[in-house]
């Protein structure tokens, strides 16, 4: 069974989607990166505010992701590891051995939109729901114009490219399909 690698731009469905594979699948080790990232600027780095652009680029930081990841396979042979990061890229595809890589960003859509659906998909525990629309928006302009970036590296390094942009739901459940059918390969 593969590993499953789920990439790219913020609350663009990565968690949403681990959780729909959550109930379709039982032998999943998910490993979301938001609490590694978390432990890492408290433990290692002694500051919270350091930002998550700053830790993309942190080797420390990677290295330490991707040895809890290679870590795993000791003791956990029979599980899927499912990794929801937004700290990777496509062209970081060759670190994750024996994985299918999916990123999901937002495409031909205006920032009021992703606004929209930020709002739609917010629970209790996402950090957008304490940002006013404001702040959020700044956010999301970058967020868009990351999203079409990634397109473009899903293209050269042959991932496969989740928009959810539009029928978010119906997106997320043909990627399930796909997973399923390509997790034993």
């Amino acid at each position: 069974m593969k590993n499953i690698i789920l990439i790219g731009a913020s609350r663009a469905g990565k968690s949403t989607f681990t959780r729909m594979l959550g109930k379709k699948l039982d032998n999943l080790m998910i490993i979301q990166t938001d609490l590694l990232r978390l432990a890492f600027r408290e433990a290692v780095i002694e500051d919270l505010n350091t930002s998550t652009s700053n830790l993309k680029n942190n080797p420390l930081y990677r290295n330490f992701v991707l040895s809890y990841y290679k870590f795993l396979d000791i003791y956990e042979v029979n599980y899927i590891k499912v990794i929801d990061t937004v700290d990777f890229e496509p062209k970081d595809k060759e670190l994750f051995n024996n994985a299918l890589v999916l990123c999901f960003g937002y495409l031909d859509i205006s920032e009021e939109e992703v606004l929209k659906n930020f709002r739609k998909y917010d629970t209790d525990l996402d950090w957008t729901k304490k940002k006013n629309d404001n702040e959020l928006l700044a956010f999301i302009h970058d967020e868009v114009q990351y999203s079409k970036y990634l397109k473009g590296e899903c293209q050269k390094y042959g991932i496969k490219f989740v928009n959810t942009s539009f029928d978010r739901m119906k997106n997320l459940e043909e990627t399930l399909d796909y997973i399923i059918k390509n997790i034993a390969n």
